[in-house]
C-alpha cells in the first residue's frame, strides 16, 4: 500500500461520515462554502527500518522483487466555520466547527480505527484531542478546531528483477 491509497481512503470515509468537504490545506483553489474541512499530511512516512520482508515473486514478464514494511504518518485535521446567516437560522461558528471537529475525532476512535482496502489495512494508533485554531481574517474570525491523528500501514515497494535459476551447467562439468 502507498501513503496515498492509504489517505484516499481515510479523506473519502471522513468526507462521507461528516457530510461537508474535505481538502487538502494550501490549495490555490476556491474555498469551500462553510462549514468545511482540511486536511495536512506532516509526515506521510515514518519508518524505524527494523523490520522489512523481501521476497521475489515470479510474474507474467519475469520476475519482481518486493519488499514489505510496517510504516506510520501522521495527518492533521482542522475544521472551519464562521458566524453566518443560514435558511435554517444563525450558525455561531465556534459551535459548529467545535462539534465537527469532536464527530470526526469519533469517527477515528469508533469506525475508522482499522479501514479495510483492496491494498491492506489502515489502522489508526493515535487520535489527539480537539483544540482551538481559530485565527483572524481582516474583519471576522475564522473559527477553527482541529486535531493530529497518527495512522499505520504496510508500505510495498516492487520492482523488476532478475534471478539466477540453479539448472545445471549446460556446457558439461568441472572436468570437461
Amino acid at each position: 500500500m502507498t501513503f496515498v491509497q492509504a489517505r484516499d481512503a481515510i479523506i473519502s470515509g471522513l468526507e462521507t461520515h461528516m457530510g461537508c468537504a474535505v481538502v487538502l490545506s494550501d490549495q490555490i483553489v476556491d474555498v469551500p462554502e462553510y462549514p468545511y474541512c482540511y486536511y495536512s499530511v506532516l509526515a506521510p512516512r515514518i519508518s524505524s527500518h527494523s523490520f522489512g520482508l523481501n521476497e521475489v515473486q515470479e510474474t507474467a514478464d519475469g520476475y519482481s522483487l518486493i519488499r514489505s514494511e510496517p510504516v506510520s504518518a501522521t495527518m492533521s485535521f482542522t475544521f472551519c466555520s464562521m458566524n453566518r446567516e443560514t435558511d435554517t437560522g444563525y450558525v455561531y461558528g465556534e459551535d459548529e466547527a467545535l462539534e465537527l471537529s469532536e464527530k470526526a475525532n469519533g469517527f477515528f476512535l469508533l469506525n475508522a480505527h482499522n479501514i479495510s482496502t483492496e491494498y491492506g489495512d489502515v489502522v489508526i494508533n493515535n487520535v489527539g484531542a480537539s483544540a482551538s485554531r481559530s485565527g483572524f481574517l481582516v474583519e471576522d474570525t475564522v473559527r477553527r478546531y482541529g486535531f493530529d491523528i497518527r495512522l499505520s500501514y504496510v508500505r510495498t515497494d516492487e520492482m523488476d528483477t532478475q534471478t539466477i535459476l540453479k539448472t545445471g551447467n549446460p556446457i558439461g562439468t568441472v572436468k570437461s
